[in-house]
């Protein structure tokens, strides 16, 4: 009978496409990932699961073949044990949640550290990745639940509003623009700008945001793309250009950072709860999902922004 823990090893190998990314993502040492895949070759008759391609270990003809069945088995283990711990009054399991690398990645931790006090036996994993890449892994149920920053139309979704946010127009300190009352959104046209990357959902909500203002994506001078918060801040105190941010990632002191009053209302930035419609949903992911929709949830997002 195949083991689920060599099991579990076998799909951290194949997601990470390496033996010592697998060890760090499973918390084990290399040798020991290395042991449990000869342990489920020799199982299987001997049988090769990886091969290597330049740096990656990819999966040979039998381990795509076992792959197909893998997911499943350790997912069906992981409801047997769920299922067995709530007979005890204890909800516990493994969920793994996504989000974007932008303010989606300041607000979950918050939501997770809160939820984690109510129910300390569920295992927490969060996957930080581009939006395609979240919403191909939900429907692979590589991932449990996403938070993302734009309404989705693909079949089969739940999807749910947690709030909006205001997105404020950053420069370096010494920048004139700072200094003035409002800034008309024309100027945009006329400044080096740093943006998200192009079809992100963050640079659709800039450009959406702008275009109703009668500024277009075509008027605009990108000189960097990056979805990294970090990256933005950094680039903007260089002096770089300008940037859109969410206000939640502007960090408590904005040293070499200042903001920009732009004419008009605010552009802001929606957020969205989003899961497989489906049922028999691990009392784990149910947990989370009720948690990220409660009242205390609510006032969590509320405080950090979020209206």
């Amino acid at each position: 009978m195949l083991n689920t823990f060599h099991l579990r090893t076998f799909l951290a190998v194949v997601d990470t496409g390496s033996y010592s990314a697998a060890a760090l993502a499973l918390h084990m040492t290399q040798p020991a990932v290395s042991q449990q895949i000869r342990a489920l070759e020799e199982q299987l008759g001997a049988i090769k699961l990886f091969r290597r391609v330049g740096k990656r270990m990819v999966p040979t003809h039998a381990g795509e073949e076992l792959l197909t069945n893998a997911r499943d088995l350790v997912q069906l283990a992981e409801r047997a044990e769920q299922t067995i711990l709530a007979l005890k009054g204890q909800v516990a399991g493994r969920v793994v949640v996504g989000c974007t690398a932008n303010s989606g990645e300041r607000l979950l931790p918050r939501l997770l550290a809160d939820f984690h006090t109510r129910f300390p036996a569920v295992h927490l994993e969060l996957i930080i990745a581009p939006a395609d890449t979240l919403l191909d892994a939900l429907g692979e149920r590589e991932i449990a639940l996403i938070v993302l920053e734009e309404q989705q139309r693909r079949r089969g979704l739940d999807i749910v509003g947690l709030g909006s946010e205001p997105l404020v127009v950053i420069g370096a300190t010494g920048n004139p623009l700072l200094k003035q009352a409002q800034v008309p959104p024309g100027i945009l046209r006329e400044q080096p700008l740093i943006l998200p990357r192009q079809g992100s959902p963050l640079r659709r909500t800039i450009e959406e945001g702008l275009r109703k203002r009668s500024v277009l994506p075509a008027d605009l001078h990108p000189v960097l793309e990056t979805d990294s918060p970090t990256g933005v801040l950094q680039s903007v105190r260089a002096g770089l250009g300008l940037a859109f941010m969410p206000k939640i990632c502007l960090p408590g002191r904005s040293d070499g950072v200042g903001t920009i009053d732009l004419a008009g209302q605010p552009l802001h930035q929606d957020w969205f709860l989003i899961r497989m419609r489906e049922r028999g949903q691990p009392r784990a992911v149910q947990e989370l999902y009720d948690y990220m929709l409660s009242p205390v949830a609510r006032t969590i997002l509320s405080k950090a922004g979020l209206t």
